[in-house]
């Protein structure tokens, strides 16, 4: 619903207005959830209603919506909320209405008078036009955002390429990491949970500045199945919850008093396979719902195999160490004629 600048529409409505010589041109868009809402408006009154949404089947809209089909009517009394776009005495005094759907579900476009026989068939065909080059400047929209986000994932991912070589230390490469991933989601909140050397707890390895978490809680362990990152180390899933009724706290996300009452309405949750075992779970949530688009999930999917695959790097090289640190190069099967010496530092 917000493809379109909101300036760029009323200016448009204020030109479908006039070419109908319309009291009123309204127009509604779907928003994520499927709901048509007012998007904009262009009216001689000061009475439209904000932000009014549209029932299938009430009224003459509502008519409109619920069988996908253009409507004409002239020289009639309105009944109370026949349009439903007016919070103040102009509904009564309209006797003209015409309204088109625009293609594809997108929404519906309206114009009204005051004066009977207002509008005619000529008419409707023209506000059909209006309609399609709606629905096209809204498509045409949709797309340079989408072009627009599929840039901005693929410069995050070429900034975590980048980080092997700025920042060798892991401390310091997973801070940068956490950080870029809220840069780039919108997401408020990002840590990492790590799974301990005894494999039947997890901690909290990382998190960006304003994660919620009280100082206790950052050396605290947690057993597996404890709140909603203990489940995902155990079932080994992901979870993506965007609910704007109920939120997460800090009890269903790690534990009892990690992170106090806040309510996260955004939680998502990524297993980190490493040598066959969840061995972390990356952890993206907010305060707000928000939503998780496939190219948010898709950005999300290739940035957790990349650090699946960086983390398996640093699971052989230390175990490599481990192997070093036991055998004495001059014996070892493993490494014969003193290679051991050659392998990079770990």
């Amino acid at each position: 619903m917000d493809s379109l600048n909101m300036g760029c529409l009323k200016h448009l409505l204020g030109i479908v207005a006039n070419s109908f010589d319309a009291y009123s041109a309204v127009l509604f868009l779907s928003n994520e959830e499927g709901v048509l809402r007012m998007a904009a408006h262009f009216s001689l009154g000061d009475d439209v209603a904000e932000g009014a949404e549209v029932v299938p089947g009430k009224g003459l809209v509502g008519w409109i919506l619920r069988n996908d089909q253009p409507l004409l009517v002239n020289n009639f009394e309105l009944q109370t909320e026949s349009l439903g776009y007016y919070s103040g005495r102009s509904e009564s005094a309209v006797k003209s209405f015409m309204g088109c759907p625009l293609r594809d579900g997108q929404g519906i476009v309206c114009v009204d008078s005051k004066k009977s026989y207002s509008f005619s068939t000529k008419d409707q065909k023209i506000l059909h036009q209006f309609a399609e080059f709606i629905a096209k400047l809204q498509l045409d929209s949709c797309r340079q955002e989408t072009n627009r986000q599929d840039f901005v994932y693929y410069q995050a991912l070429r900034e975590i390429q980048e980080l092997r070589q700025r920042y060798p230390l892991w401390s310091a490469y997973l801070n940068q990491f956490l950080h870029i991933l809220a840069r780039t989601t919108g997401t408020k909140h990002v840590a990492l949970a790590a799974r301990d050397e005894f494999g039947q707890n997890f901690f909290i390895e990382g998190w960006t500045d304003d994660f919620p978490i009280n100082q206790r809680s950052k050396n605290e362990k947690y057993p597996f199945g404890s709140g909603l990152v203990g489940w995902v180390f155990k079932n080994a899933k992901p979870v993506f919850s965007a609910d704007a009724e109920s939120g997460h706290t800090g009890s269903t996300l790690f534990a009892k008093d990690v992170i106090g009452g806040l309510a996260l309405h955004t939680v998502i949750c990524l297993p980190l396979s490493v040598h066959k075992r969840t061995r972390a779970v990356l952890i993206l949530a907010d305060e707000a719902p928000r939503d998780i688009a496939d190219e948010m999930r898709f950005f999300l999917r290739l940035v957790t195999e990349y650090l699946e695959f960086f983390l398996e790097n640093l699971y052989l090289k230390n175990h490599v160490s481990k192997l070093r640190a036991q055998l004495s190069p001059k014996t070892s099967p493993i490494f014969p004629n003193n290679e051991a010496q050659d392998l990079p530092p770990s």
